[in-house]
């Protein structure tokens, strides 16, 4: 599902699905880490369905700086095509 009108949206519902959680408990400028207690494997596989979804590769040396729903989305609007 490509929702390119709402990214942030899209992506919201991503991390809630990796960490078990529903959108709406989802705060988009929270650290997926300290505040949800994410871990290396729930990042891998949020960056990963986040590139499936938009078929994007994301530059790994900016994912640490990615670890919210709006960072994330402002990385993946700089490298979108």
């Amino acid at each position: 599902m490509n929702d390119s009108g709402n990214p942030a949206a899209r992506i919201r519902a991503i991390v809630a699905d990796v960490l078990a959680l529903s959108p709406d408990q989802i705060d988009d400028s929270a650290d997926f880490v300290s505040r949800y207690a994410a871990d290396s494997l729930n990042l891998i596989e949020i960056v990963a369905q986040v590139e499936k979804t938009y078929q994007v590769i994301l530059p790994h040396d900016e994912l640490p700086q990615a670890y919210t729903v709006d960072a994330l989305s402002d990385l993946l609007a700089r490298h979108a095509v």
